[in-house]
């Protein structure tokens, strides 16, 4: 039993020089002190403060108790060292509850999943759901990063299902925006609905792939291109404004599924014989229409044909008489039709329809009454059976009533053996046309593009707002430098959206999935980009700037992330990818779900994911500062760097009070150490710029405390009155990067920072991708593994069982108890009472059967037989068995012999 203790000694820096020990439960907090800071003196351990962490609390312990608190095994201590001044309880919780958030999962993970009973390495991974959000490292420090994942709540309802791709009605529902390239199984634009023509059924439908323009190709039904059926009509609208309407499908129509059999029988007594001289029993089915049909259609099916057939050979054409009436629902009387006769001559099943046209539009009940004899009371044979399969109530109205201009696919097929049921799984490879930088134009053209910066375009210009923003409202340069990052690093957004959101939504979405953020700065819509910055927009230190606060995260990282996506690169089925966390080494056991919506390269996965991981190691830091006032020059996503006695010990800052060649006097007080090399950092500004040039330059070190230094070198000199940043020459300022601007009480700003960390991206852009394949699991040694001896299913011989006076046909089938899959079964024969066999002969499990030559009739013949694994092992051999050739077979007698025998 043991406890876990983080220990971070240096006070601004907790992410700098960190202990992690593992000691034995039982012993006290003093002693794990002593064992984390040996040495520590009196004023450290007054600046030392103890959090217990475990679950969803968190608890301060007082060092007045340390000698007597024995933490219980499985309890997480942190060790902080506060900076001197710091007695606010306050601020020691805000910089311990990330622990409480976070680094509790990784260590209490197992604990979690034994409390459910899972033990194996399966285990942790299925019990995500508990540790997922808020208690692991994505969970809590990615909210840290410049860029934060999209928020849950938005659940895809992928077009793929399990059984294949699916097609849904969903009414109600967002019209879908596809964005990038995605295979989609688009939903019906409208209900599909049948039709007979001559005999046969075809099938309508409409597809809605959603917001145009689109470049729509690759049509399948399932897996199968539809190029490879027949006899079908296919018409797509690609989402233009000047598109046409769709002309396979014109008329609103609402369609019922009946399914009742259409009868007139001949009464019956108990015993189910026909009572003779009785009429058939009338039997007429009804159903009502939808509300304002202008005309309706009955669809009735004939599954067994319609045909009469005599007893005495020969067949005869038969027909089926309906008697038709409809009636106004709501009405009493009855409007009569004419009779309607089908006749044929078919032993195969066929279809018929009957249109109806009403007066007026409205509600009907339309009742089919069956006058012919269902079941005919003499001899002969009939195919008579009728079923009433469908009503559909037809409105003459077109029926896609939507302004936006939407891509759409209407198909009709005929429902042969080649479509067996409902046209469903229809798809189709969608891009979205939107528009798209080319560098070598230097203009904006319309386009297939999976670019995230094209994506943003048509999100904020697109018909998917009810007012798109105007072009005056978009920064357009700061749009095309996105789009050629996003070009330059292999930056994509694949993705249909089809369910509810907001555009801040869709927009935080498609930025990250170019490492960006999407934003109004009060005048446009512009791009803060995610990647290395050079320009220093601002200095953050205490001449202007207040209340510097961080807050460190730790965690305990998983083993790996498991990224869900839809891979592109197999035709878009479900995938899952699994990267490693930089690092690790052995088994993968602990493992925490990353989503990447949009990203559909198992490439781009990989990257992508390690860029987060890399964001968590190296921006587990966030810092906060207040400034006076509400114009900032900074802005969010800008480089700036902080000067804090607190960050460390050297670093000062101070107001430039006079310049006398290359000495500046300042109003503070510097310390500098004998052999170290120190520098000062200031801004130059141009009569125009509002932003200025940082400036580094070095200074001579004079040992001691001083309040003036002198500059080395050349360069720009300071001015009376410029603020300056002053500490070693490797690091007089800390890079950080403005990830948010908040106002504060009295007419203050917030600023909300994380460290700039270049070496994210360097990283990121190092890293090479393993080749992927999209297997799951090992693949086990199927040599070990012998099949199941075969079996015998049957023997035949002779003239009466092969037509062969010597014919020999062995029928054999899997063992029953295979576990791998056979694919030869060998046979070996000889006569009976040899020693050496005959060549073995050959037949796969699907053939079954082997013909078996070389012998006559009434030889006795032995067979023996084993199976061949698809590895090629072969199993043990059956029993031997042994057949006379022709024992079935009739043997006539001997001629009579004449001089033996008198015949009368």
């Amino acid at each position: 039993m043991s406890v876990h203790v983080t220990a971070a000694p240096i006070a601004f820096q907790p992410d700098r020089a960190r202990i992690e020990l593992t000691l034995p439960a039982g012993i006290t907090i003093a002693e794990m002190v002593a064992m984390a800071l040996p040495g520590a003196s009196e004023p450290v351990l007054e600046r030392t403060r103890v959090a217990l962490v475990k679950g969803g609390g968190m608890q301060i312990v007082p060092r007045a108790v340390w000698h007597r608190a024995r933490p219980h095994a499985g309890v997480h201590v942190v060790i902080r060292v506060i900076p001197a001044g710091s007695g606010s309880l306050n601020s020691i919780l805000m910089i311990l509850v990330s622990v409480a958030a976070i680094a509790v999962a990784g260590f209490f993970a197992p604990a979690i999943a034994g409390s459910l009973g899972i033990t194996s390495q399966f285990g942790i991974g299925a019990v995500k759901g508990v540790l997922q959000l808020g208690l692991t490292a994505l969970g809590g420090l990615l909210v840290n990063a410049l860029l934060p994942p999209p928020g849950p709540g938005k659940e895809e309802k992928p077009a793929y299902a399990i059984t294949g791709w699916q097609n849904q009605f969903t009414p109600d529902a967002p019209v879908p925006v596809p964005f990038g390239t995605h295979r989609y199984a688009p939903p019906f634009a409208a209900v599909s609905y049948i039709e007979v023509v001559g005999d046969v059924l075809y099938t309508r439908a409409v597809f809605l792939h959603g917001l145009g323009p689109l470049e729509i190709s690759q049509e399948k039904l399932g897996d199968t291109l539809l190029t490879k059926f027949k006899d079908y009509e296919i018409e797509t609208r690609y989402g233009y404004p000047d598109d046409q309407p769709i002309s396979l499908y014109t008329n609103q129509v609402i369609e019922e599924r009946i399914g009742t059999d259409m009868v007139r029988e001949f009464p019956r007594d108990a015993t189910g014989e026909i009572l003779d001289n009785q009429p058939t029993e009338p039997k007429p089915i009804s159903r009502f229409t939808a509300r304002d049909s202008a005309w309706a259609i009955a669809i009735f099916s004939f599954p067994a044909g319609l045909i009469k057939v005599k007893n005495k050979g020969g067949t005869q054409a038969w027909s089926v008489t309906f008697k038709r009436r409809y009636r106004l629902a709501g009405v009493e009387a009855w409007t009569d039709l004419p009779d309607i006769t089908i006749r044929a001559k078919k032993q195969v099943g066929f279809f018929r329809q009957d249109r109806i046209d009403f007066p007026v539009r409205g509600a009907y009940e339309i009742e089919y009454e069956r006058t012919s004899p269902s079941d005919p009371e003499n001899g002969d044979q009939y195919a008579l059976t009728c079923v009433w399969v469908v009503l559909q109530s037809w409105r003459p109205e077109y029926p896609f009533n939507f302004r936006k201009p939407v891509a759409l696919t209407a198909l009709r097929i005929k429902a042969t053996h080649q479509l067996n049921g409902t046209l469903d799984t229809f798809n189709t490879l969608d891009k979205r046309i939107a528009p798209d930088w080319d560098a070598g134009s230097q203009a904006w053209i319309a386009r297939a593009t999976k670019n995230p910066a094209s994506a943003a375009l048509f999100a904020l210009r697109g018909p998917g707002l009810y007012r798109a923003r105007p072009d005056d409202d978009i920064d357009f340069p700061a749009f095309q430098d996105w789009h050629e990052f996003c070009t330059a690093k292999g930056l994509a957004y694949n993705r249909i959206h089809d369910f509810e959101s907001t555009l801040g939504e869709a927009l935080a979405a498609i930025g990250a999935a170019g490492r960006a953020a999407v934003r109004w700065n009060g005048r446009k819509w512009t791009v803060v980009i995610d990647r290395p910055r050079d320009l220093v927009v601002d200095h953050i230190n205490p001449r202007n700037s207040s209340d510097f606060r961080w807050s460190p995260s730790y965690f305990e990282p998983p083993h790996a992330l498991r990224v869900p996506f839809i891979d592109e690169t197999n035709d878009y089925q479900q995938a899952e990818r699994l990267v490693p966390w930089p690092g690790h080494i052995g088994p993968i056991d602990i493992t925490e779900e990353l989503k990447l919506p949009g990203k559909t390269n198992p490439d781009e996965i990989w990257r992508e994911a390690r860029r987060r991981q890399y964001e968590i190691m190296n921006r587990a830091v966030g810092y906060s500062a207040v400034q006076q006032g509400t114009a900032r020059t900074a802005t969010t996503g800008d480089l700036v760097v902080a000067s804090r006695d607190v960050l460390k010990r050297a670093m000062h800052s101070a107001r430039v009070k006079a310049v006398r060649g290359d000495h500046v006097e300042t109003d503070g007080i510097f310390i500098m150490e004998a052999g170290e090399n120190y520098a000062i950092r200031f801004r130059q500004f141009d009569a125009d710029d509002t932003v200025g040039v940082s400036v580094v330059r070095t200074i001579a070190t004079v040992p001691g405390e001083s309040a003036a230094v002198r500059l080395t070198g050349s360069g720009e000199k300071p001015k009376g009155g410029d603020l300056i940043h002053f500490g070693p020459a490797v690091l007089d300022s800390i890079p950080l990067i403005i990830s948010g601007i908040t106002r504060g009480k009295n007419n203050s700003t917030v600023l909300a920072m994380l460290p700039a960390a270049p070496i994210i991206d360097e990283l990121t852009d190092a890293e090479e991708p393993p080749a992927w394949s999209g297997r799951v699991g090992a693949e086990i040694d199927l040599s070990l593994i012998k099949p199941a001896v075969p079996v015998f299913t049957g023997i035949d011989s002779g003239t009466v069982e092969t037509g062969d006076a010597n014919g020999l046909v062995v029928m054999l089938a899997d063992g029953q108890s295979g576990a791998i899959v056979v694919v030869a079964f060998k046979l070996q024969h000889r006569l009976a009472g040899t020693l050496v066999w005959q060549p073995p002969l050959t037949c796969t499990p699907a053939e079954g059967s082997i013909d078996v030559t070389g012998y006559s009739f009434d030889d006795e013949v032995e067979l023996q037989a084993w199976a061949v694994s698809v590895a090629g092992v072969e199993s043990d051999l059956t029993d031997i068995v042994t057949i006379t050739i022709g024992s079935d077979d009739f043997v006539p007698p001997a001629p009579a012999n004449s001089t033996l025998l008198l015949v009368l």
